[in-house]
């Protein structure tokens, strides 16, 4: 008992740590917080809350064969494992997340076998980036663990108490711990980008439309998707690829070359999913539900950046995860914060 007490202590001083270490090296940086609920559309189920603290270099002009200088060994094996771009800068960074799925009602105190379970994951990431004004590329590398380390059941309860809402009393139910391991890529590249024009209300805008492929594989989730961007804004050359599907992840905006930038967005996906353990995990109970392969979803944001301060919010929707579920369709706000350390 002593040992395990003592192992939670330390791990939350040890991530800190990592993200001082990869910071200092770097002196620069974005940091990022972001916030994900579906208090927005007054439900709560599903994918119910996400939480993410970010960090990526400043962009560098990359090198063909290899990364740049500044970029700590932690990351350099990571960034190998890419595509040759050239005509790119380079970024790296860190994120420590959480998130949360329940079954659609959570004021009942018995199992509901027939409902998604209750399941939390807790993950620290690094990632590499290529950014170019036509075509970008990332990959992330992230372990995890699921279960009563992640804190899910921790986190929600607070959070309902702290505003009043309905407390959560099913999380003795919930997926088993586990030790995640995940590797993801996404590219995207430009399809067509208008000139510039001014309007009654800005100048230089444009707009934009991109397609993008992600890929990610672990005994987390294995999935791919691909999707279509629309885009329109200022600067949009300077900002290219800094969005993502990936979760938390959030581009350095902040020091590229323009830094006041604003534009509107709107992303449209399908993909197929192989394997989810929110679904499939470990339970104290038997399950019967089946994984729904096929997956869409679509979203409407905004990016705006201000000197050394961003914000972004976005309004997602996505289809169920499992056959049986009797809603088609769920939705979640997004909204991020970031500025230039």
């Amino acid at each position: 008992m002593l040992v395990a007490h003592s192992n939670k202590n330390i791990l939350v001083p040890f991530i800190t740590f990592i993200f001082i270490i990869t910071m200092l090296s770097a002196h620069a940086g974005q940091l990022n917080i972001q916030f994900e609920n579906d208090g927005v559309f007054a439900t709560d189920g599903n994918y119910t809350n996400g939480f993410s603290l970010a960090w990526e270099s400043k962009p560098e002009l990359a090198k063909l064969n290899s990364p740049h200088e500044n970029m700590p060994k932690l990351f350099q094996f990571q960034y190998m494992i890419r595509l040759p771009l050239t005509q790119t800068q380079n970024a790296w960074g860190l994120k420590v997340s959480q998130r949360i799925w329940t079954p659609n009602n959570i004021r009942i105190l018995t199992l509901q076998s027939s409902q998604r379970p209750y399941a939390g994951l807790f993950e620290i990431e690094s990632h590499t980036a290529d950014y170019g004004s036509t075509i970008s590329q990332k990959n992330w590398l992230a372990f995890g663990v699921t279960g009563v380390k992640s804190k899910a059941e921790y986190v929600q309860t607070k959070i309902h108490d702290l505003i009043g809402s309905i407390p959560p009393l099913g999380w003795q139910f919930q997926v088993e711990e586990q030790v995640t391991f995940q590797l993801a890529y996404e590219v995207d590249a430009l399809l067509f980008r208008s000139k510039t024009y001014s309007s009654k209300y800005m100048d230089d805008n444009q707009w934009e439309i991109s397609g993008y492929s992600h890929l990610s594989l672990g005994n987390f989730n294995t999935e791919a998707s691909a999707g279509l961007l629309l885009k329109w804004g200022t600067g949009l050359h300077n900002t290219f690829g800094r969005l993502s599907s990936h979760f938390g992840h959030t581009g350095n905006t902040t020091e590229v070359n323009s830094n006041d930038n604003f534009s509107i967005y709107s992303r449209f996906q399908l993909g197929y999913r192989v394997s989810d353990l929110t679904i499939e995990g470990e339970l104290p109970y038997e399950s019967h539900l089946d994984i729904q392969h096929q997956q869409a979803k679509a979203v409407l944001g905004m990016q705006w950046t201000i000197d050394n301060y961003a914000i972004g919010w976005s309004l997602n929707s996505y289809t169920r995860a499992y056959k049986s579920d009797d809603k088609s369709w769920y939705s979640y706000g997004s909204l991020t914060l970031s500025c230039t350390l």
